[in-house]
């Protein structure tokens, strides 16, 4: 299989997933991205095991389960279900500090604060997205899809018009010492292109050009941002992919590195901003 057709393929079932995920039921919403934060926050623990360093990974992913899930509860139980992550919050740098006591590294605080990290890097945003969309708590109905999907749709948008438009003309380096085929031409096309799917996604849905064209805006200027991060985090590893779970697309992270820094963002428009 050429890895063109294995990219293609790999792409359409992600694709799919993703998207059956958002506007089905709640419980496959939580279950498709709590899956998705483990093993994204495995691989970000990875990437530093293959450098050197030694993150408590079986600790980091423990916690990282128990706040997503206590986060979740938060939505269903609200009362009952705040002290436990909370609870976990804090618990979780008592129980790994103290288990890195008894390691003997050469690096314990780098340790306890990669594996820290990796949890707000990775599982903090995928909990959020359960914040942003809308759901029937009785009957797990999703009932409004569309601010959670945008997110993807305009990240997807931006991506693949900013490496077309890039390919074509580009000629301005935008970030060279990180990531040396990104251009200001790629960013800008990629920006344009996600402001017109923004317009797009806010005529058929009737939401407010206004809003929809600051999503389109921020996606594609934070997305980039993202992707900028993670490459400096690889780079800074000496490592090309962070993963190969996604045949001919490298790992988790290297599809959502995009989506974990527009998230937080998204979040704070969503539900403090355009109420």
């Amino acid at each position: 299989m050429s890895n063109l057709l294995q990219r293609a393929i790999t792409g359409a079932i992600f694709v799919a997933v993703i998207v059956c995920a958002i506007i089905f039921k709640s419980w496959i919403f939580h279950s498709v991205f709590g899956l998705i934060a483990l093993v994204g926050l495995n691989e970000f623990y990875g990437l530093f095991k293959k450098s050197g360093n030694s993150p408590h990974a079986t600790l980091g992913v423990i916690f990282g389960f128990l706040i997503y899930t206590s986060g979740i509860a938060l939505l269903y139980v609200p009362e009952s279900a705040q002290k436990y992550l909370i609870g976990f919050s804090f618990l979780a740098f008592t129980a790994i500090a103290l288990a890195e006591l008894y390691r003997k590294k050469k690096t314990p605080f780098e340790n306890i604060g990669v594996t820290l990290l990796g949890i707000f890097y990775v599982v903090l945003p995928m909990l959020l997205l359960n914040f942003i969309i809308e759901f029937n708590p009785e009957t797990f109905d999703i009932t409004l899809f569309w601010p959670v999907l945008t997110i993807f749709i305009l990240v997807w948008c931006s991506d693949t018009f900013a490496y077309l438009v890039g390919r074509k003309i580009g000629k301005h380096k935008l970030f060279e010492r990180i990531s040396p085929k990104k251009s200001w031409e790629g960013f800008f096309g990629g920006m344009l292109f996600s402001i017109i799917g923004a317009i797009i996604i806010a005529y058929f849905t009737e939401q407010s050009y206004f809003q929809y064209i600051i999503y389109g805006l921020i996606i594609s200027a934070f997305g980039t941002i993202g992707d900028l991060i993670e490459s400096m985090l690889k780079r800074s590893l000496g490592i090309k992919d962070s993963g190969n779970i996604l045949p001919g697309h490298g790992g988790i992270l290297d599809r959502f590195d995009a989506v974990l820094f527009v998230i937080p963002i998204i979040y704070f428009l969503h539900t403090y901003i355009f109420i």
